[in-house]
This record gives structure tokens, sequence and C-alpha cells, in this order.
């Protein structure tokens, strides 16, 4: 597949002249039979004429699909984006990554979607979480051989985390925040951070360990809050909140009520009642403030 038709809009948008695109990386020369089609060059010249350009090899791959996800990527932007506990979505996803699977050739991304999608499904239909975490075993199994684990695995981990034993689940989850040091300037990393930190709190709650979980949050207030959406800021509160609740600590009805402002705020009535029926489950307390 020849990419140098595309460099070459992109060029011409950034009036960039062959010579001034190609000076230091290649030959204009060979930049020019690349332009045309006539030959390739390797992913480190690939990776500097872009750099060059100011755009990344995502936004490219975008730009060049005429502005949308290849049929790849967007079936895994379509698998980050959904709620696994919603089944028709997690049906039509598995459809599509199995109409994948037999017409494109082998790939392991679009399996693993496929496997995750499969044992949400099995859970919901019968409640075994053993049956789950068969299915999705060979994934565990694959990425725990990793010495290096990239966002992408990151990202994996995170969507089958609570398939798993909470101990097998926290140590993960506490390699993993290691790990994303590394990625500290790297974009939607500091998300990807925020998410295994609220996901590891739930982890210890559920583990009654309500002092770690909530020294876990609360680092997560002090040093993330600004990358927070609304509703991640607001579980935020309430997770704080449960913590306080278990552990006899006040304030904790000042902090679900927090939350319940700020989703008001939002006027996200759906997410203030999945808040509320946490907040009751895992707490000794039952608090049934006013409805948004």
């Amino acid at each position: 597949m020849h990419f140098g038709k595309d460099f070459k809009k992109i060029r011409k948008n950034r009036t960039y002249s062959q010579t001034e695109l190609a000076s230091g990386i290649i030959s204009q020369s060979t930049y020019s039979k690349f332009e045309a089609g006539i030959r390739d060059v390797d992913a480190r010249i690939y990776l500097q004429l872009l750099h060059r350009l100011n755009i990344s090899a995502e936004e490219f791959d975008y730009v060049r699909n005429g502005y949308s996800y290849g049929r790849k990527q967007n079936l895994i932007h379509k698998f980050f984006s959904i709620n696994y506990n919603h089944m028709e979505h997690l049906q039509s996803l598995k459809r599509q990554a199995v109409v994948f699977l037999e017409e494109e050739e082998y790939d392991q991304d679009i399996k693993n979607v496929y496997l995750i999608c499969e044992a949400f499904i099995q859970l919901h239909n019968t409640k075994d979480l053993e049956v789950a975490q068969n299915i999705v075993e060979p994934i565990w199994r694959n990425v725990s051989k990793f010495e290096q684990w990239y966002l992408n695995d990151i990202r994996i981990i995170n969507t089958i985390l609570f398939l798993f034993p909470a101990d097998i689940a926290i140590k993960f989850t506490e390699t993993v925040l290691v790990r994303l040091n590394s990625y500290k300037d790297f974009p939607d990393a500091a998300r990807l951070k925020i998410a295994f930190k609220i996901n590891l709190s739930l982890l210890l709650i559920k583990n009654k360990d309500y002092a770690r979980a909530c020294t876990i949050i609360v680092d997560s207030l002090q040093c993330d809050q600004r990358e927070m959406n609304y509703s991640v800021l607001a579980l935020h509160f309430s997770r704080e909140a449960i913590c306080r609740a278990n552990t006899q600590r006040e304030g904790s009805a000042e902090l679900l009520e927090k939350a319940r402002q700020l989703l008001l705020l939002y006027d996200d009535q759906d997410y203030w009642e999945r808040i509320q029926q946490e907040f009751n489950h895992y707490s000794s307390l039952d608090i049934n403030t006013t409805d948004i």
C-alpha cells in the first residue's frame, strides 16, 4: 500500500516543497519517487516525514481514510468506548469481530475484542465468573508474558481486570501504574492512569481495605483532578464517601452530596442513580438524597 499521494496532499497543504520536506531525512529524488508511488520508504523515514509535517501516525491514517477510522481501528475504537454492561452493543461488536476475522487475515487485537465481548456476554447470561475467566484466560496469559506493556496492552488489561481474583487484579494494577509513569507526557496516558486508580479503589473496597482505597482516591484527586471529566470526578467523591462510611469517618454524606451536585450540573440522572446504588451496596450506610 502506497502512502505517497496522501503525503503529497498534506505536504502541499503545509506549503512545503519536496526538497524542504525531505531535507536531512531522504533525498529529494527518492522522496519524489515515494510520492509518485514508484517506491516505498522504511518505517523510520515514514515517521520522520510525519514528524516534520507535525501530524501523528494515527491522525495520518484517519485523514487518509477520508477522516474516518479504518475497519480495524473502527472496531477497536468502538470496543474501548462501549458500556460492557450493554448486551446489545456487546453482541453487535462480537458479530463484527467474527466477520472481520472471517474476511481478513488473522488479527490478535480483533481476536481479543471477540473474546472479551464473549466473556461479558457469558457472565451476563450465566452469572458464572469462572466461565468468563476461562474465556479471557488466553489474553491474560499472553499479556503476562510481555516484558513491556504498551498502551493498547494496558487498555486490554483494564477491560478484563474485574474478571480475576482481587489479589491478582490488584497486583497487575499496581504494576500498570508504575509502567504508566513512562508515559507521563503521552496523550491519553493520564486518563488511563486515572481509570486504573479508580478501578483499583473498587477492588480494594471489595476486599474491605478501605484505608488503602481512600489513600488512592485522595492521591488521584490531588494529582489528577484537572484531567478528570465530570463523571469520573463524581465517582471519586462517591468512592471516598464509601471508604469514610465504612471506617466511621466524618464527611461521607458531604462527599456524596458533592457528587450529586456535580451530576445535577450536568443533568446526569442515570449516572447519579448508579452512584447511589454502588454506595448503598458497599457502604454500611444507606443514604438517600434528593433526586436530580
